[in-house]
């Protein structure tokens, strides 16, 4: 910053200082169409001293808001259902720069920095929020060229301020609440959940999570925002990673997904053949700030599946629990898609630190002598008839998984231990006690002869 500024000299220093300051109180504007120019939404590639970050966001999915196949198959199916309507109100969310500049309201192709969706000059010229509780886009722009972050002192050769706001959950929340556009109600909800739950109270935001180093770390990492900038405490990822693990960076996505739950089943380890007993299974929302699933949850799927596998690799299913919303329609039908839904029929989800527990019952095989029981918890993004549609790969992550081995008797358990040796009987178990004994008499007295031989040899020498 010292070497950008010398050039300038002290009236230019004070200037660029004042034009610094005035952009940082500058109130901004909403995410509507206001027919700003699209120049005031530069493209990624022009932020080339944040090479790295950039690298990052590029596999996030704000960088393929608009381009992911499974949205814009979801937004042709609203589009058919609603005349054309729904997609306009999804895109203002995916795309708010082209919204801003009026494209996505004229069609055809947009400009290369209100084409990459949620993009960083977006996203950093972040100057405020509407009144109220974040949603539908609620944010404030202030397309003046300052870059806003969560740096208290930046060094930059371009203007730059820093931002209070993007250290707080609200600026995610602008987007990550989607109410109903005629009704009013939830059709996403994670940042109401997070507001209301465990993690706010204790000061977790989204960034801390969702931008820190890895899965199960909370919190920024200590890094550089640009190349050759100072070293700070407090950089954050641009991967934004949640649950996509299709279309956004797989591997972290995946582990992200398997940091989010804990599961313990539990079970009798004895159940005579023939037999039944309760399988317990509990699971509980242990890394998660949100609900489990959230975002657009009559879409998302996650479900426990509890089976039992035999000795003979023969599996059955004891049951299984699936979570997520169901919407309904002013007529009481259900499910309904999102477009048609007017209040929600169930909603059967794991809040923040919270538990769910199902009992399940089991039933030992005639003639088996043990079985495996199984609990796992999967998840997929979408149905596969959406991903098929889309033309993507739909794969399903198991979250979380504890499996236990029941025996039909302790013989049968005794024997497992042993390798698969027959475990021996109590006769032969009695038998094998007396031979000890007899051995051990047969060497006393043995020892008693050899006593009193050698005792007679020194009498009669």
């Amino acid at each position: 910053m010292r070497r950008f500024l010398r050039p300038l000299g002290v009236v230019g220093a004070f200037l660029f200082a004042l034009a610094i300051a005035a952009s940082a109180s500058a109130v901004g504007v909403p995410v509507k169409n206001t027919g700003i120019s699209p120049d005031k939404f530069q493209p990624s590639q022009s932020c080339g001293c944040h090479a790295a970050l950039i690298e990052e966001w590029s596999q996030s999915m704000h960088a393929k808001a608009l381009t992911d196949e499974l949205f814009i198959a979801k937004v042709s199916e609203a589009n058919a259902a609603t005349d054309g309507k729904l997609g306009a109100f999804c895109k203002r969310c995916h795309a708010p720069a082209a919204e801003m500049t009026g494209e996505l309201a004229k069609g055809g192709a947009l400009s290369p920095g209100p084409a990459e969706g949620i993009s960083c000059s977006f996203c950093h010229q972040i100057s405020g929020m509407l009144k109220g509780e974040p949603g539908n886009v609620s944010q404030l722009v202030d397309p003046s060229g300052t870059r806003r972050a969560q740096i208290e002192d930046p060094q930059a050769p371009h203007p730059a301020a820093y931002s209070e706001l993007h250290r707080k959950a609200d600026i995610c929340g602008g987007c990550h609440n989607v109410n109903h556009p005629v009704n009013g109600m939830h059709l996403e909800s994670t940042f109401s959940e997070w507001s209301k739950g465990p993690y706010a109270k204790e000061g977790i935001v989204c960034q801390d999570c969702h931008m820190s180093r890895q899965p199960g770390v909370i919190g920024p990492m200590t890094g550089r925002a640009a190349g050759g900038a100072p070293q700070r405490d407090n950089i954050y990822t641009m991967t934004f990673v949640g649950a996509q693990v299709a279309q956004g960076p797989s591997v972290v996505a995946t582990a992200r997904l398997k940091s989010a739950a804990t599961l313990v089943l539990e079970i009798p380890e004895i159940v005579p053949s023939g037999s039944s007993a309760q399988a317990t299974v509990t699971i509980t929302n242990s890394g998660a700030g949100h609900y489990l699933p959230t975002g657009l949850t009559e879409v998302r799927q996650m479900w426990l599946e509890v089976t039992a596998t035999d000795a003979g690799g023969k599996s059955t299913k004891l049951g299984e629990r699936v979570f997520g919303t169901i919407l309904q329609d002013d007529k009481g039908n259900a499910p309904v898609e999102l477009w048609d839904a007017t209040k929600i029929k169930s909603d059967d989800r794991i809040p923040p630190k919270e538990s769910v527990t199902n009992q399940y019952a089991f039933t030992m095989p005639a003639g088996m002598e043990k079985a495996t029981v199984k609990a796992a918890l999967f998840y997929k993004s979408v149905p596969d008839e959406l991903a098929k549609k889309a033309g993507v790969e739909n794969p399903t992550t198991e979250m979380a998984m504890d499996s236990k081995t029941v025996f039909a008797s302790v013989a049968a358990r005794t024997k497992d231990a042993m390798g698969g040796a027959e475990s021996p009987t109590l006769d032969a178990v009695q038998w094998s006690g007396m031979t000890t004994w007899v051995i051990l008499g047969v060497l006393v007295v043995l020892a008693a002869v050899i006593a009193n031989f050698w005792r007679r040899s020194r009498r009669s020498s």
